[in-house]
């Protein structure tokens, strides 16, 4: 068995986790560039895990009421439901509403995929990093803003003060 027996499965293979890749890069930009902006409320965090490094740890308001259905459902039918739909007010703060297997989001509403994180749900990621030095600037974070796509599928984009002002950097 010699190297260019096995070149063009390679090759192949290569080219074939490259497409991959790009269609889930092209897939992000397209819901960061279309997405509907909302914000979620962040939850008080253990003061001593808020800033470790160059991260802040993240709890969202709504996973609360998020994990209280989803443990609900579960001993209601066993399903686990794939959305959380969620009211979104005319300055685009966000409210839980109901859990749904899939999107069905009507004006004035947005589904958002739920992401399980080991034993726990979310619908936003549990941490936010940003650049060295820059801490202080995230402190006052009371919301998260996120890019929503029509797929349920979400980005964290940046965080905001009470009146919904970006801190720091937005990532659009």
């Amino acid at each position: 068995m010699t190297l260019t027996r096995w070149w063009p499965a390679m090759v192949a293979a290569w080219l074939l986790v490259m497409a991959a890749a790009c269609f889930a890069i092209m897939s992000h930009e397209r819901t960061l560039r279309d997405g509907q902006l909302v914000y979620l409320e962040l939850a008080p965090v253990d003061p001593r895990s808020l800033m470790q490094g160059d991260y802040m740890a993240l709890e969202f308001a709504l996973n609360r009421e998020l994990e209280a259905q989803m443990a609900l459902q579960q001993m209601q039918s066993g399903d686990q439901p794939a959305y959380a739909r969620l009211a979104v007010d005319e300055a685009g703060r966000t409210s839980f509403l109901a859990l749904a297997d899939t999107v069905d989001s009507h004006k004035g509403q947005v589904s958002m995929r739920v992401r399980q994180q080991g034993s726990r749900f979310s619908l936003g990621p549990n941490a936010f990093f940003f650049q060295e030095g820059t801490a202080a600037v995230y402190e006052q974070a009371d919301w998260g803003g996120f890019r929503v796509a029509e797929d349920g599928t979400s980005l964290l984009v940046s965080l905001h003060d009470e009146n919904l002002n970006v801190l720091g950097f937005s990532r659009r």
